[in-house]
């Protein structure tokens, strides 16, 4: 299996990224920062430039605000690689979160909603959709119009135009989120959940379980990203727990974002499941290492090299 082109669909968002913040940092009338700086993320602009990054061609599906939020992050998608041609610049704000990184690595978000949450399933059109090999939704339980019913009709659309489906999650799924979520599963050829997310939405208890019953709703292949545990991958019958790779963490903002685009990237060269498990970890790892989460990831042949993929 081989695919060219990935259309990325879902979130697009100013971060502006504090390092470090501390319980005292909160509760001080005035704290110092080690670290303050913008940079563009979201789930789907996250893959989309961490594709890029990997020679993966890549469009991203976005909005951004007529203000000054959105100029930015427009210069810094084309500065990433990233196209900006189906990235709508609308009336409205542009969506922007405040990531306070603490020591250890973790963060917490202060969200305002704008021009990216207000995407709608219609705005994709089936030309568009008829360009691309795989279509990859970002965003699912994040964006009201790609959510429901929209969600389903826009995977549905795209199986019947031959275009491979990718999903991952963002914000908090909850038991509504799945009711939401279960009619789209069958138009699903990937899923690529965190555990917490997989655990959540299913109602099982530990990612093999969750992973079950998501083939029983129709979803083929499984890969639940479990942080410093891995990545369990499900499908055929069979499911395998990949070890995480080991490195220093200075942020993990974006690590699962990271190890969406390693799969995709190892899917569109022909990669086995292992081999794409094994290359989106890699990808996680190297995108902890420094501060941001998009577009930080080595070229493709260097993450072949740190997974060791194909030694012999």
């Amino acid at each position: 299996m081989s695919f060219i082109k990935i259309l990325c669909v879902g979130l697009m968002v100013c971060d502006l990224l504090i390092k470090p913040v501390t319980r005292e940092t909160l509760s001080a009338d005035s704290a110092k920062a080690e670290a303050i700086r913008m940079l563009v993320g979201g789930d789907a602009f996250n893959v989309a430039s961490n594709l890029s990054a990997l020679g993966t061609e890549t469009t991203l599906y976005s909005a951004v605000g007529e203000d000054a939020f959105g100029a930015f992050a427009l210069d810094y998608a084309e500065k990433l690689g990233v196209s900006t041609q189906w990235i709508k610049t609308t009336d409205g704000p542009t969506s922007v979160t405040a990531v306070l990184i603490h020591p250890d690595g973790e963060r917490s978000f202060v969200v305002q909603r704008g021009a990216s949450h207000e995407l709608k399933e219609r705005q994709i059109s089936d030309d568009l959709l008829r360009k691309y090999d795989l279509l990859y939704i970002g965003s699912a339980c994040g964006i009201p119009g790609l959510d429901g019913e929209g969600l389903t009709k826009l995977l549905h659309r795209a199986k019947v135009l031959d275009c491979k489906t990718a999903m991952d999650i963002t914000g908090n799924p909850t038991r509504r989120s799945a009711a939401q979520l279960l009619p789209a599963l069958p138009n699903l050829d990937f899923f690529l959940p965190s555990a917490y997310e997989a655990m959540d939405l299913s109602g099982r208890d530990s990612p093999g379980k969750a992973a079950d019953y998501f083939h029983e709703k129709g979803v083929p292949v499984v890969a639940v990203k479990m942080g410093g545990q891995g990545a369990l991958l499900s499908a055929g019958g069979k499911q395998e727990v990949f070890p995480a790779y080991e490195g220093p963490v200075v942020d993990t903002t974006g690590a699962g974002d990271a190890f969406v685009a390693g799969f995709l990237a190892a899917l569109s060269r022909g990669e086995s499941l292992p081999g794409c498990v094994q290359i989106g970890n890699g990808a996680g790892a190297k995108c902890v290492e420094r501060l941001g989460s998009s577009g930080t990831l080595p070229d493709y042949q260097e993450l072949i090299s740190f997974t060791g993929l194909h030694r012999e």
